[in-house]
């Protein structure tokens, strides 16, 4: 299949390997021209623009921050939907707004142009490991199309719903994951503040019911001084797209707000949003003078 792929951040780039190793033609572009040079190497194609990827493949993936950039990589005369052809499909894989990707898909459809969201979870690991979970939001017959092509990236691939059920699902796990890694913060500092070893109390919570996936992933590359290869303002941003989501829904969140609140005051003290997730950490050790 002939593949465009739009965005080789942290986790496109690992992604596009995966789809390149599997014996799809690639057609890339990303704005730092820095990025993807391997892949290049390895025999992807490498065009100037969105509409150019476009012009090429079969499906076009994006990888990107959020909403604002991906309606800007669709849209206008320079975008995905000025290159695709009628019967050609488009794939985000952001995390994004549900409403964002219900409005691409119906414009999608006006174009004979199939859509689905299907953003991913697991990491910068995951996408090396090719072993992501894919959240797929469209209809069955377009999930069913590509979803031999979402195995290149990922283990579980799952079909949510109609158009924007993937970003839901997206966002109603991040909001999970922010509210468990902020709480095994607090946990990790109130014990080491009471004497308790933090890898002893680390070992002894991981089969009990304080346990999360995301304590365990963070808690380790901390101990080894390494990164999670996500920005703290990517974490902001998925935190307001949930909170967004629950007051259009009139869900009465509490517990993500707060986490939301707590990431942006983190990125005010002085900050541009652009360290690792782990210096969160780090930050409230100091703040509760912990050491080590």
């Amino acid at each position: 299949m002939d593949v465009g792929f739009i965005g080789l951040g942290h986790m496109g780039e690992p992604m596009t390997a995966r789809i390149l190793k599997a014996g799809h033609a690639l057609t890339l572009c990303d704005i730092r021209r820095e990025r993807g040079r391997a892949l290049e190497a390895d025999g992807a194609l490498r065009v100037a623009g969105p509409r150019e990827v476009a012009a090429r493949a079969e499906v076009v993936l994006t990888s990107l921050p959020g909403p604002g950039e991906v309606e800007a990589v669709v849209r206008g005369d320079a975008g995905v939907f000025a290159g695709l052809r009628p019967g050609s499909g488009y794939i985000d894989l952001s995390t994004n707004a549900p409403q964002t990707m219900r409005e691409i898909a119906a414009l999608g459809a006006e174009r004979e142009i199939a859509v689905l969201d299907a953003p991913i979870s697991g990491g910068v690991f995951g996408a090396r490991d090719g072993t992501l979970t894919v959240f797929a939001g469209g209809e069955r017959s377009v999930f069913a199309r590509f979803e031999p092509l979402l195995r290149c990236i990922g283990e579980n691939i799952v079909h949510m719903g109609p158009s924007g059920s993937g970003c839901a699902t997206k966002l109603v796990n991040n909001a999970m994951m922010f509210i468990n890694y902020l709480g095994a913060i607090e946990g990790m500092a109130l014990g080491a503040k009471a004497g308790l070893d933090p890898q002893r109390l680390a070992t002894v919570i991981k089969p009990s019911t304080g346990h999360s996936m995301i304590m365990e992933r963070t808690m380790g590359l901390y101990a080894k001084r390494e990164t999670m290869d996500s920005a703290v303002e990517l974490a902001v941003k998925d935190m307001q797209l949930a909170v967004d989501l629950g007051r259009q829904l009139g869900v009465p969140l509490e517990l993500s707000p707060l986490v939301e609140d707590m990431i942006r005051r983190y990125c005010a003290d002085g900050r541009r949003g652009q360290e690792d997730i782990i210096e969160l950490i780090g930050d409230f050790m100091r703040r509760s003078d912990v050491r080590g």
